[in-house]
C-alpha cells in the first residue's frame, strides 16, 4: 500500500512557465508593528499595523548542460514588466510582481546560475468609489418640492377674488382635500374646527394657511420616521403585516409601517388630483388651488417617509439551523429586510401619481416634482436591492405554517411570516396551493 509522503505534495518551481529548481524560500508572517519603550517605565508597549506583506524571497537554480539558455530565459521572464504567475512548490500558485533580483554564477558550481529572488503579490488596487447618497438625494427633492408648492398656492390665490367665491360651492370641492388633511396631517385638522373653518382660512385668511403647511412640513425635513414611530404607526396594519421579511422580531418596525402609510398617500394623492367642477371662475380657482397644495403636502410627506427606509445591510445565509426545539426556546435573530416585489410596486405607484400630478403644473413646478419622483425612484430601487424578492412555492402535502418555515428557511420563527402573507385561515394548516414565500 503506498503512501504520500510530503515530497509528492510539492509542485514542480517556475516563473511564467520557465522551471528552476529551489533550494530554499521564505516568506515573512505575522503583525508589523512598532514598538514602544518608555522612559522610566519597565514594561514596552507594542503596536499592531496590520499584517505583513508576504514578500517571497527565493534562491533558485538552473542547471544542466543548458544552463545558460535557460538562464536568460528566465531572466526575461523576470524582467518582463506586470505580473506572472509564480508556481511555488509549498505554497501553489500565485499572481507576483517582480522586485529586485541578483543571478549570480561561480566556477566551482559549474553549469548552474544561482538566483536571489525578491517576488512581491500582486494584490488588485482598491480604489473608493462613491455612491449616490439617494436619502438626502430624497429629502433635498422634497425640501424644494414645498417650496414650489406653497409659491404656487400664493401665486394661484393672489389671482382669487375673494368676494365671488361661492361659500357652498367652495365647501363641496374641498371636502376631498380636507379628508386628506384630517387623515395625514391630524394635527393641522384640529386647527381648522371642522371642514367649515377650513373654508374660512382659504377665502379669508389664505397665507396663514399656506403658512401652516409650510411650518408643519419644513418641522419634520424627513424625520417623519421617527413621528411615525412615536404614534405607533399607521391605521393599515393589515397591509403592514405582509411588507417585510422577518428577519427581526422588533416592535417598530423599519419597513411595514412606512410603506403602509406611504401606499395610503399614494391613494389620497390620486383622490385629490383634481376637484368637482363648480360655478364661478373665482371658485373653481381656490378650490383647485387648495387641493394643489394640499397634494403637494401629501407628496412631500410621503418623499420624506421613503427617505427614512433604510437600506437593509446584508443578510448572510445561516450555514446551519439549530434545531426546531431549541429554536423554541431561543429564537433566531436576524436583521429586517424588505420585501422587494411591496418596495418596488409602492415605487411604481409612486411614480405614475407624481407624474399624473405633474401633468397640470407649471415649468417651475414640473421640474420640481420631476426631481421628487427621480429622487424618491431612485431611493426606493436602492432599498429593494437591499431586500428579498418572492417566488411561488407548492408544498407537498397540507403542513403546520411552523413546519414549512422550518423546511423553507431553517427558522421557524418566520411561521407568521408565511401565515400573514398569504392570508393563511389557521397556522396549523397551510394548504398544498401556491404560496408567496421569500427568496431566502
Amino acid at each position: 500500500m503506498s503512501t504520500t509522503t510530503w515530497r509528492d505534495s510539492l509542485l514542480p518551481a517556475s516563473f511564467r512557465g520557465i522551471p528552476f529548481v529551489i533550494e530554499q524560500t521564505s516568506v515573512p508572517a505575522g503583525q508589523r508593528g512598532q514598538l514602544h519603550e518608555f522612559v522610566q517605565r519597565d514594561e514596552p508597549f507594542y503596536e499592531q499595523l496590520g499584517k505583513q506583506a508576504q514578500v517571497h524571497k527565493l534562491t533558485a537554480y538552473v542547471i544542466g548542460a543548458d544552463c545558460f539558455e535557460r538562464r536568460d530565459k528566465l531572466l526575461e521572464a523576470l524582467e518582463a514588466p506586470g505580473p506572472g504567475e509564480l508556481v511555488h512548490p509549498w505554497l501553489g500558485r500565485m499572481s507576483v510582481k517582480v522586485g529586485p533580483c541578483e543571478v549570480s554564477h561561480d566556477r566551482r558550481e559549474g553549469g548552474m546560475a544561482r538566483f536571489e529572488l525578491e517576488l512581491y503579490p500582486d494584490l488588485p488596487r482598491k480604489f473608493p468609489s462613491a455612491r449616490a447618497n439617494t436619502r438626502q438625494q430624497t429629502v433635498k427633492a422634497s425640501s424644494g418640492l414645498l417650496d414650489s408648492a406653497l409659491g404656487r398656492y400664493s401665486a394661484a390665490m393672489s389671482k382669487v377674488d375673494a368676494a365671488r367665491i361661492n361659500l357652498i360651492g367652495l365647501r363641496n370641492s374641498v371636502s376631498g382635500a380636507f379628508a386628506a388633511v384630517q387623515q395625514h396631517f391630524a394635527p393641522l385638522a384640529s386647527m381648522f374646527n371642522g371642514l367649515s373653518g377650513f373654508v374660512l382660512d382659504i377665502v379669508g385668511a389664505p397665507d396663514s394657511l399656506r403658512g401652516l403647511f409650510g411650518s408643519y412640513l419644513g418641522s419634520f425635513g424627513g424625520g417623519l420616521f421617527s413621528l411615525f414611530s412615536s404614534r405607533g404607526g399607521s391605521s393599515g396594519s393589515s397591509h403592514r403585516a405582509s411588507s417585510v421579511s422577518s428577519y427581526g422580531d422588533s416592535s417598530i418596525s423599519n419597513y411595514r409601517g412606512p410603506l403602509s402609510d406611504a401606499s395610503q398617500h399614494v391613494e389620497s394623492i390620486r383622490a385629490i388630483d383634481t376637484v368637482p367642477q363648480v360655478s364661478g371662475a373665482d371658485t373653481g380657482a381656490a378650490a383647485q388651488a387648495t387641493a394643489n397644495l394640499v397634494q403637494d403636502a401629501v407628496l412631500v410627506q410621503v418623499s420624506q417617509l421613503v427617505a427614512d427606509l433604510p437600506v437593509a445591510p446584508k443578510v448572510e445565509p445561516v450555514a446551519t439551523a439549530p434545531a426546531l426545539a431549541q429554536q423554541l426556546v431561543q429564537p433566531i435573530e436576524r436583521p429586517e429586510v424588505p420585501v422587494a416585489d411591496d418596495v418596488l410596486q409602492l415605487r411604481d405607484e409612486l411614480d405614475a401619481a407624481i407624474w399624473q400630478a405633474s401633468l397640470k403644473a407649471d415649468h417651475a413646478h414640473y421640474q420640481a416634482l420631476t426631481e421628487v419622483r427621480h429622487a424618491v425612484g431612485a431611493h426606493l430601487t436602492a432599498v429593494a436591492a437591499s431586500g428579498v424578492r418572492l417566488v411561488d412555492v407548492t408544498p407537498a402535502q397540507s403542513l403546520p405554517a411552523l413546519v414549512l418555515a422550518y423546511q423553507r428557511f431553517g427558522d421557524a420563527t418566520r411561521a407568521g411570516e408565511v401565515v400573514q402573507r398569504n392570508r393563511i385561515r389557521h397556522p396549523g394548516f397551510v394548504p398544498p396551493l401556491p404560496l408567496k414565500l421569500a427568496q431566502e
